[in-house]
């Protein structure tokens, strides 16, 4: 365009300069004509050439142009992921994450949920299905099932709780009571999401006896047990950390419901342990964190503990969501 413009400006220049030369020279001195017409053709030629590349350059720049290139178009690393207009949580494992205990009938989930929805000021929806009583064995076998694969692609964060009824099935040893301090589910954890519908909803009864006066732990038949309930344990955080390495999973680990029965903390040796494993498995995977509860109960005993003495009530439950919402990233 701009050479176009050149050649044209330069042919209107010449013209004139020409005849402002004829009309002082006149057609007597033709030596000074000839000298005329020669820069006259000259500056022609210069003319064309440059009208020529004008049509060039013009044709190039439409039919290929020089803007946006395949590389530019494609959005850089650093370009901001899209915002997600809502928060999927999936809660998995036991009676914990059921809510056992929770007057408000939430649990943490449900506390977790409120603290998120105030935060992030958008929708969270919950797919809670834990059941009272679950062990590794169950779990285990929950989230292998295809319906529990979907939930799991599908979930933004995935809370879960595991290990208390591995322990207490096993170890505790109550006067008085038959079995362990919660009983086994009379249905599979897998049971509520082969039908597509969370379990029952609400602080449903844990089963219990109120705690006897007199409580014993069988610690040889917990170190029996132990290493294969660990390695369930480290199972089950694989699985779901490699079927949606997207999504935050927080596993909240063991706290102490018998401490005041277990002075020489014998017990609570074997619960350090579970936890310590606990945080060894999720440091495998960038997309795993470990809330530990086992302080908060530590320092305040039985003020956090439900009237069967081995759940969380209201207020612990307060204490551990607001722990689980802090490691919970919400941006983006």
């Amino acid at each position: 365009m701009y050479l176009q413009i050149a050649a044209g400006r330069l042919t209107l220049t010449l013209c004139e300069f020409i005849r402002q030369a004829d009309e002082e020279w006149g057609t007597s001195d033709m030596s000074n004509t000839r000298m005329l017409w020669r820069i006259a053709g000259t500056a022609g030629l210069l003319t064309t050439l440059l009208l020529i590349a004008g049509l060039v350059y013009g044709i190039k720049t439409v039919l290929v142009p020089q803007g946006e290139t395949l590389e530019s178009a494609v959005p850089s690393a650093s370009a901001a992921p899209e915002r997600r207009d809502k928060l999927q949580i999936l809660a998995l494992g036991d009676s914990l994450t059921r809510g056992v205990g929770d007057d408000d009938a939430e649990g943490y989930v449900g506390k977790v949920k409120k603290l998120l929805e105030n935060k992030t000021e958008k929708p969270v929806f919950v797919w809670n299905y834990a059941v009272s009583g679950a062990a590794t064995t169950e779990m285990l076998a929950d989230i292998a099932k295809p319906a529990a694969q979907d939930y799991i692609a599908q979930a933004d964060i995935i809370l879960f709780t595991i290990g208390g009824n591995d322990l207490n099935r096993v170890a505790t040893q109550i006067a008085g009571f038959t079995g362990a301090s919660t009983p086994a589910p009379a249905v599979s954890p897998a049971a509520g999401i082969a039908s597509g519908a969370p379990a029952s909803e609400g602080s449903a009864s844990p089963g219990t006896a109120a705690l006897p006066g007199d409580i014993s732990f069988d610690y040889a038949a917990l170190a029996k047990e132990f290493p294969s309930s660990i390695n369930r344990l480290e199972t089950i955080i694989d699985k779901l950390a490699t079927a949606n390495p997207k999504a935050q999973i927080v596993y909240v680990g063991l706290y102490h419901p018998f401490a005041e029965f277990d002075p020489e903390r014998q017990a609570a040796e074997w619960i350090g342990r579970w936890n310590n494993a606990a945080f060894v498995a999720s440091n495998r995977h960038s997309n795993v964190t470990v809330v530990p509860t086992y302080d908060l109960f530590q320092n305040f005993g039985q003020e956090l503990l439900y009237t069967d003495h081995f759940h969380p009530n209201t207020a612990a439950y307060e204490e551990i969501a607001a722990r689980v919402a802090q490691v919970i990233r919400t941006g983006g």
